[in-house]
C-alpha cells in the first residue's frame, strides 16, 4: 500500500507523514493519535477522542435507563400480554443496538468514559446511514442505487482518479462510485467515529452486526432486526483510506486530488458555504472534478439571504474558478426502512462542475 500523501498538519498546515504507528507534526510538534488505525487529525485531537469516550459512556448509561424503565413497564398490573410482550421485546432491543455499537466502538476508543453531555451524532441522528449503505441491501432495498444513477448520468465516461469525501459518512456512495467510475485512491473525511469505525470495518471485509430498534412499529413483531452490514465486493488493500477530518479544512496541500466528492453536506455543515467552496477549488487539480448530491435545506438559523439556491451556488463555484455542468434534481428516498416501512421523500440536487 502506497503512503497517503499531501497531508497537511491541520494546527500549523506543514506537510505530515502519517505512515508511521506514531504521527508528530515535525514542525509545531502536535501528535495525532489513532482510533481503529485511522489518524484523527483535527485540532485538539486528543480533546475529540476524550468527547467521544464520554458520548459513548453516556450512551451505555441511557441505554440500560431506557432497558430497566421499559421492564418495569412491562411487568406493571393491567397490561394485556400482547403489549407485555412487545415492552419487553423493545428493552431487548434497544439492549441489543447498544451492545452492537459499543461492541464496535468500545475497542476502537479504548473503552467508555465518564458520561459526556450529549448522545453522539452517528448514534442518534444518522445511524441509520450505516443500516441504508450495508444492511439494507441484504433485504432487497438499495437506496443508494438512486443517487449513484443519476451520479452516473452525469459523469458519463469520466474517471474520478484521486478522490476527496467530504463528510463521508458510512461511505456507501463513496464506495460505489470508486468501484464504478475509476477511483484510483479514495479518501474519505469525517469527524463522526460512530458512522466512520463501522464503515471502515466493513470495507475491510470484517463481519460487523449492528441492531435496529424501532420504537413504533405495524407488527410487535418489527421492533429489532440485527442486520449484518457487509460490502458487496471487497477492494484493494488502500483504494479507500478513512480519516478523522474537518471536512470545511481539508488538511491536503493544494491541487491534491482529481476529484471532491460532497454527499449531503454542503447545507448542513459549513457555517459560510462560499469558504466551502474556495476549499474545494483549492484541493482540485486544474481540470479537476466537484461531484455534489444532496439537498439544499439549511439549518434555521442560517439567514435567509445565506440559504443558496442551486443558481446562486453555481455562481458562488464560478467565481472560485469551478465551472458548473450538468445538473439533476430528483425527489429520491430517504431512509426508508424496511423494518419500519417509513421514511421520507427528499429534494437533491446533483451535479458536476470542473476547476478551471
Amino acid at each position: 500500500m502506497l503512503p497517503l500523501t499531501g497531508v497537511l498538519c491541520p494546527v500549523c498546515r506543514a506537510p505530515l507523514d502519517v505512515a508511521g504507528a506514531e504521527i508528530a507534526c515535525a514542525s509545531c510538534g502536535q501528535r495525532y493519535p489513532r482510533i481503529a488505525g485511522m489518524p484523527v487529525l483535527l485540532r485538539e485531537p486528543d480533546a475529540h477522542v476524550a468527547l467521544w469516550r464520554g458520548q459513548l459512556g453516556l450512551l451505555l448509561e441511557r441505554g440500560e435507563q431506557t432497558l430497566q424503565a421499559l421492564q418495569a413497564t412491562a411487568h406493571g398490573e393491567g397490561l394485556s400480554e400482547p403489549t407485555r410482550a412487545r415492552l419487553l421485546a423493545l428493552g431487548n432491543a434497544v439492549k441489543d443496538q447498544v451492545a452492537d455499537v459499543a461492541a464496535l466502538l468500545g475497542p476502537a476508543l479504548g473503552g467508555a468514559a465518564a458520561p459526556g453531555k450529549a448522545l453522539p451524532r452517528g448514534v442518534v441522528e444518522h445511524i441509520g446511514y450505516l443500516y441504508r449503505d450495508w444492511g439494507w441491501p441484504s433485504a432487497g432495498y438499495r437506496e443508494n442505487d438512486a443517487a449513484l444513477a443519476g451520479l452516473s448520468a452525469l459523469l458519463g465516461e469520466r474517471r474520478l482518479g484521486r478522490t476527496l469525501v467530504l463528510g463521508a459518512g458510512a461511505c456507501g456512495l463513496a464506495y460505489e462510485l470508486h468501484r464504478r467510475h475509476g477511483g484510483s485512491e479514495t479518501v474519505a473525511l469525517d469527524i463522526d467515529p460512530y458512522l466512520l469505525v463501522p464503515a471502515q470495518a466493513v470495507l475491510r471485509g470484517e463481519k460487523v452486526r449492528l441492531t435496529e430498534a424501532a420504537l413504533g412499529v405495524l407488527e410487535a413483531t418489527d421492533v429489532a432486526r440485527a442486520w449484518p452490514l457487509e460490502a458487496a465486493a471487497l477492494l484493494e488493500p488502500g483504494a479507500i483510506r478513512c480519516l478523522f477530518a474537518d471536512g470545511l479544512n481539508p488538511p491536503f496541500a493544494d491541487a491534491s486530488f482529481d476529484s471532491v466528492l460532497t454527499p449531503w453536506f454542503i447545507d448542513q455543515v459549513p457555517r459560510e458555504l462560499p469558504d466551502l467552496v474556495g476549499e474545494v477549488a483549492r484541493v482540485l487539480r486544474p481540470g479537476g472534478l466537484w461531484l455534489n448530491h444532496g439537498p439544499l435545506i439549511y439549518p434555521e438559523q442560517v439567514p435567509f439571504e445565506r440559504r443558496y439556491a442551486r443558481a446562486e451556488l453555481f455562481e458562488l463555484a464560478a467565481r472560485q474558478g469551478l465551472r458548473p455542468g450538468p445538473h439533476r434534481v430528483a425527489s429520491l428516498p430517504y431512509l426508508v426502512s424496511p423494518l419500519t416501512r417509513r421514511g421520507k421523500h427528499e429534494g437533491v440536487l446533483s451535479f458536476l462542475a470542473h476547476k478551471v
